[in-house]
């Protein structure tokens, strides 16, 4: 009896979920997963990787990589709460975030309007070959 009532509690939650999954495409809320205009950085990438200062313990190891950052750019375009999704360690993740907090972005734009959104960050570092 026990195994029944457990059966039918959890079917009963797999349609409750359905259900709320069913809500959000009806009311458009797909859409501001794909806006008019993603983010962009003023520059571009290449702007923002211009600006890295290879950190001291990073050279000294001999550290190269790519460091990913997630950034939430607000709607005005203006940088919030990063976060390292792929770190390197050896000061590149400090400098990483330093780079993308003082870069400028423009924001992603959804039905007209700039909207508050993330965006992953690749910042690559890479020694300089001295031959």
């Amino acid at each position: 009896m026990k195994t029944i009532v457990l059966l039918f509690l959890i079917n009963i939650s797999c349609i409750a979920q359905q259900d709320s999954i069913k809500r959000i495409f009806e009311n458009d809320a797909i859409q501001e997963i794909y806006p008019e205009k993603n983010i962009q950085i003023v520059g571009g990438l290449d702007s923002l990787q211009s600006k890295l200062q290879y950190p001291i313990e990073a050279v000294q190891h001999g550290i190269e990589g790519r460091v990913f950052v997630q950034v939430t750019i607000d709607s005005s375009g203006i940088p919030l709460n990063p976060r390292i999704l792929k770190s390197l360690g050896y000061g590149c993740d400090e400098e990483a975030i330093r780079l993308v907090l003082s870069s400028k972005y423009l924001p992603a734009v959804v039905r007209g309007k700039n909207v508050k959104s993330q965006i992953s960050i690749p910042v690559k570092f890479k020694l300089p070959n001295n031959e």
